[in-house]
């Protein structure tokens, strides 16, 4: 009995110690947005920040982020506040890195400043063979997606209330505590004109200046 105390007291070790030195990890941001519906491998199907509930169902927001494996000082940020512990899955027989623990939360607000939604997870944790090796270095890449409904209350996804008010919404995307971006859009009624799904806006991750 004692020897497996002694075991299991070692592997909490070894997870704590792994977890305590990734911690802080600031993950690249190399896609984020809104839009009206994703593909099945989880990139939108239009660059979309104009919804009207009389013809778009749901707003929907995504982010694909790379946490760096081995990240440089400049990639790490300071103390965080406070976050909910992520939650880890698999083994490290199955090729799973003790060190993919991440926490990501979805805080939407109204042009009121009140909130819409709220909604956090813990990422599960990747295989070896689904990592990202760009210019020499290797990342861990996770997906953040969730979806408010315009006519119907989503409560799964943490949403408060229908987004009825007209005006500009934010979505606030953290990781661990850490902020990492805003993402915009705008619910406008059918009376009023703008933009058509999928055509570049300003403020879209499509967007382009002239």
């Amino acid at each position: 009995m004692a020897g497996r105390t002694g075991t299991i007291a070692a592997a909490g070790f070894c997870l704590a110690a792994a977890l305590a030195a990734h911690a802080g990890v600031r993950p690249m941001v190399s896609v984020m947005g809104t839009c009206s519906a994703l593909t099945p491998n989880t990139y939108p199907m239009d660059a979309q920040a104009w919804f009207d509930p009389a013809k778009q169902s749901q707003v929907v927001f995504y982010a694909h982020l790379l946490f760096p494996l081995r990240p440089l000082p400049a990639e790490r940020d300071g103390a965080a506040q406070a976050w909910h512990p992520p939650l880890l899955t698999g083994t490290a027989g199955m090729g799973l890195d003790s060190a993919d623990a991440f926490y990501a939360l979805a805080d939407w607000r109204d042009p009121s400043g009140a909130p819409v939604a709220l909604y956090g997870l813990s990422f599960t944790a990747r295989l070896r063979s689904d990592y990202l090796s760009v210019n020499g270095r290797d990342y861990i890449p996770h997906t953040f997606a969730m979806a408010i409904g315009t006519r119907d209350l989503r409560s799964q996804a943490g949403q408060l209330h229908l987004p009825t008010q007209e005006g500009t919404y934010s979505v606030r995307l953290s990781v661990d505590g850490r902020d990492l971006g805003l993402a915009f859009f705008r619910i406008v009624k059918s009376a009023q004109a703008g933009p058509q799904a999928g055509a570049p806006q300003a403020g879209s991750p499509t967007a382009v200046s002239k």
